[in-house]
C-alpha cells in the first residue's frame, strides 16, 4: 500500500507525478529509459483485485470464489468487478464510523467462501439481521480478524464493527 500510494520515488505515484500514463521499465526517470510502457510493475493492478477487493479463485474457471478484502493502510474503500467465465464477480467495501460496510455480487452457479473483517465477539449483519440467522449465508469460522461465510449466487449486502 504504501508503494502504491507514496508519491515520491520508488512508488507508483512518483511515476503519476511525473507525467506517466503507463509503467516505465525502473523506478527512475532518466532520460535514457529504453521503455516507458513496461509490465514489469503491472502487478499492482493484481493487487488491486485479488488483495484491495479480495477476488481470487478456489476453484478452476471461478466455479467456487473467495472474497476476502484487506483493508490497507488508511484507505477508506474500494469497489470494482471482475468479468470471470462464469460471469460478473462484485466486491465493494467501505470503512465509516467505525464499521465495515461490504456488498459483493457472485455469480450463478457458483459458490464463495466470502471473509468478512470485523472485530472479534463482534455480529456480522446482513440485511439487519445477525448473519447466523440470514438463512442464505452459513457461518464457517472466525480466522485471524474475519468471519467466514458460505454462500451461492446472488447480491449481499453486509455490515460489521471494524476493528
Amino acid at each position: 500500500y504504501q508503494v502504491a500510494n507514496q508519491r515520491d520515488y520508488p512508488g507508483w505515484g512518483f511515476m503519476l507525478e511525473n507525467g506517466a500514463t503507463t509503467l516505465w521499465e525502473s523506478w527512475q526517470f532518466p532520460e535514457t529509459v529504453p521503455s516507458r510502457n513496461h509490465p514489469m510493475f503491472g502487478s499492482i493492478d493484481e493487487w488491486f483485485y485479488r488483495s484491495l477487493l479480495g477476488i481470487n479463485p478456489l476453484a478452476p474457471g471461478f466455479e467456487k470464489i473467495q472474497i476476502k478484502p484487506q483493508p490497507a493502510g488508511d484507505l477508506a474503500w474500494a469497489k470494482g468487478s471482475y468479468e470471470s467465465v462464469r460471469g460478473k464477480i462484485v466486491s465493494e467495501w467501505k470503512i465509516e464510523d467505525g464499521r465495515f460496510k461490504f456488498t459483493f455480487e457472485i455469480p450463478a452457479n457458483t459458490t464463495a467462501e466470502v471473509w468478512v473483517p470485523s472485530r472479534k465477539g463482534t455480529k456480522v449483519m446482513a440485511e439487519g439481521k445477525d448473519v447466523s440467522q440470514h438463512g442464505v449465508l452459513k457461518v464457517i469460522r472466525v480466522e485471524n480478524g474475519y468471519m467466514v461465510l458460505g454462500c451461492g449466487s446472488g447480491a449481499y449486502e453486509l455490515e460489521a464493527e471494524y476493528r
